[in-house]
């Protein structure tokens, strides 16, 4: 393996980590309790974000593992693109001069 794929691999697994265990990221906010005394209006008007049960937590993170694979292709494509171009560039094929 090159050492560029290597490189690349790293990356890769350093964003995965970030991304799935490093952050443990609570969406829904838990209500913190308060030792005062508050009435039941109180408690009932505090809206908390965040997704409702676990089947809109696991589309969270269906969703942004698909934002990222397809980040990645592109990025992919991207690589594969300006390696042809400089290919290219290379044998002179987009040159003016002739041979």
């Amino acid at each position: 393996m090159t050492a560029k794929k290597k490189c690349m691999a790293l990356f890769l697994l350093i964003v995965l980590l970030h991304s799935f265990v490093l952050l443990k990221i609570d969406f829904a906010q838990q209500a913190e309790q308060e030792k005062t005394e508050t009435t039941q209006e109180e408690v009932s008007e505090k809206i908390v974000p965040g997704p409702q049960g676990i089947k809109e937590s696991t589309g969270i993170y269906v969703f942004i593992t698909w934002v990222w694979l397809a980040i990645l292709v592109l990025v992919y494509f991207l690589r594969l693109k300006i390696k042809e171009v400089d290919r290219l560039l290379e044998i002179r094929f987009l040159s003016e001069k002739k041979k």
